[in-house]
């Protein structure tokens, strides 16, 4: 009795097939020679009218050699120095200019509003 199988789809033997290394050798064949192409055709550059192979890359065709218009640090001490000297006598003008703006401010403020004026400052006129 335990020899009996108690399911037919227990015993499904002969049914399936094992798949081998040659069955999908057609398919594998078929995909890498897409893939290839694929590759070989990023490789290939696109290349713009006009350039052959003579006239070089493009990177190097705009590489040239150019003057260093700056003279050696020694040199340029003097004038940055004068540069970041007038640059800040500048931003201090500046901001003196908005001070002196807005003590202006303050001043037409009090003299318009006399009651507002230190009013909690009392004691220190006496």
């Amino acid at each position: 009795m335990a020899d009996r199988t108690t399911s037919f789809a227990k015993s499904v033997e002969g049914l399936h097939y094992e798949e081998s290394a040659l069955d999908n050798a057609p398919v594998l064949r078929h995909e890498f020679a897409n893939a290839k192409e694929q590759d070989n055709q990023k490789q290939q550059p696109e290349k713009p009218h006009g350039e052959t192979e003579k006239s070089g890359s493009p990177m190097i065709n705009k590489d040239a050699p150019a003057l260093n218009m700056q003279p050696p640090r020694a040199m340029r001490q003097g004038p940055d120095r004068i540069s970041s000297a007038s640059k800040v006598k500048r931003e201090v003008m500046s901001e003196q200019q908005k001070l002196d703006r807005a003590h202006k401010l303050l001043e037409s403020y009090r003299a318009q509003n006399p009651t507002h004026s230190r009013s909690h400052d009392h004691d220190r006129d006496r």
